[in-house]
């Protein structure tokens, strides 16, 4: 007889726990970038685009993916989500080419779109109120968190190159997060499933006609796209305004990024159960954002506290995301919705994560930066869709 877990906490860690593993497949590459050019026999440019290819099924699939977990159901989507995680890094891990490893790569974010869509839909038809609104926020920290654990996963296997040896280990991780997850995750029974038969094409894409949710995935792509240009483009400019090395220690930089970005989600929520203004608080993180972003590209500014300006602005991302998330329940309105609500979301933050490379990385100039990361916040300020009262959320189905 399986074990179904229903307390919040528990709900949280199936939610959150996949997610963060199935994302640390990009963290646990990135340090081997250097190796894998010469074991595969390819280009740092190649290697670059294969991870973009990780974003690839997301970008494309998010809002179609999400209506076919409504239909069939999150329990199923999130097993064979996480399937393709572990399978994918078990593959990865035995490519002998550049080919075979961008379909890794692809199968890797197939899985990975999967589980960031069917997780707030778990939240949201098993969560109600307070709760739901903590952990929704909570949640939202998922990507850099998940990002930075791969680094960390990556660290004791950088020094040898021993790539191989790391995607196994995530394989392994990723299998028990399977086993975990088909022993513990609820069965939910939504109006999605009980019709599923009945639901066509456009009823899964309806979510796209919702004015609402359209403006919150602007609200939450924008400084998605912010922090991962910021991500890619801070380490060179700092090093050469400072005159410093580009060495650094990727495990201190990570437990910082995972520190500011789940401190700003659990401030964010515990701000917002206590019905305090969304889009007040979103502005105030917007605005610390902003004077974080001057703090970190200021030329003036030394490199200690340039670093300073880089933990404020995770925390402060940390907070918009949190807060911003909060309010995907109120967009998709009806629970048989919400992971099509929540694929719409994610292939807008994949979208913007596909244009923020080109556009950071061309930018030299510490005022450009600072004019970009200004325009995106005060555009994802006014995009940011206003509360409406929770009383006409309509609550979750029960378990069965």
């Amino acid at each position: 007889m399986k074990a179904q877990l229903r307390s919040p906490i528990a709900l949280v860690a199936l939610a959150y726990l996949p997610d963060v593993l199935s994302m640390m497949t990009v963290g646990v590459v990135v340090p081997f970038i250097a190796v894998l050019s010469r074991d595969l026999a390819a280009s740092p440019a190649q290697l670059g685009l294969a991870i973009a290819l990780f974003s690839m099924p997301t970008a494309i699939l998010a809002t179609l993916g999400g209506g076919l977990i409504d239909r069939y159901g999150i329990r199923p989507s999130m097993l064979f989500a996480g399937a393709c995680s572990a399978i994918a890094s078990t593959f990865a891990s035995l490519s002998q080419s550049l080919w075979a490893f961008d379909c890794a790569l692809v199968l890797a974010g197939l899985g990975f779109g999967g589980i960031c869509v069917a997780a707030p839909s778990l939240l949201m038809n098993t969560l109600t109120d307070g709760p739901r609104i903590r952990a929704m926020s909570f949640l939202s920290t998922f990507a850099p968190t998940g990002y930075a654990a791969g680094l960390l996963l990556a660290v004791p296997f950088a020094d040898s190159g021993d790539w191989r040896t790391a995607l196994r280990l995530h394989a392994v991780l990723m299998v028990i997060m399977v086993v975990a997850l088909a022993l513990y995750l609820p069965r939910i029974s939504t109006s999605g499933e009980r019709t599923r038969r009945r639901q066509s094409l456009g009823e899964m894409l309806a979510i796209l006609r919702e004015p609402r949710a359209l403006r919150l995935g602007i609200a939450v792509a924008l400084p998605n796209a912010l922090s991962y240009g910021t991500s890619l483009a801070a380490p060179s400019y700092l090093a050469r305004v400072h005159e410093l090395s580009l060495a650094t220690s990727s495990a201190t930089v990570a437990f910082a990024k995972i520190l500011a970005m789940v401190v700003g989600g659990l401030s964010m929520g515990y701000l917002l159960s206590r019905a305090v203004s969304t889009t007040l608080l979103f502005a105030v993180m917007a605005a610390i954002g902003a004077l974080a972003q001057i703090v970190l590209f200021l030329p003036a500014s030394g490199i200690t506290v340039a670093t300073a300006g880089l933990i404020l602005w995770l925390f402060a991302f940390g907070g918009m995301s949190g807060g911003a998330m909060t309010l995907l329940p109120s967009v998709a309105r009806d629970p048989a919705r919400s992971g099509a609500a929540s694929g719409l979301i994610n292939q807008f933050i994949s979208a913007a994560s596909f244009a923020a490379p080109p556009t950071w990385l061309a930018l030299q100039d510490g005022v450009h930066f600072m004019a970009l990361a200004v325009l995106c916040l005060l555009v994802s300020l006014i995009a940011l869709p206003a509360s409406q009262a929770r009383a006409t959320i309509q609550r979750p189905e029960p378990l069965s």
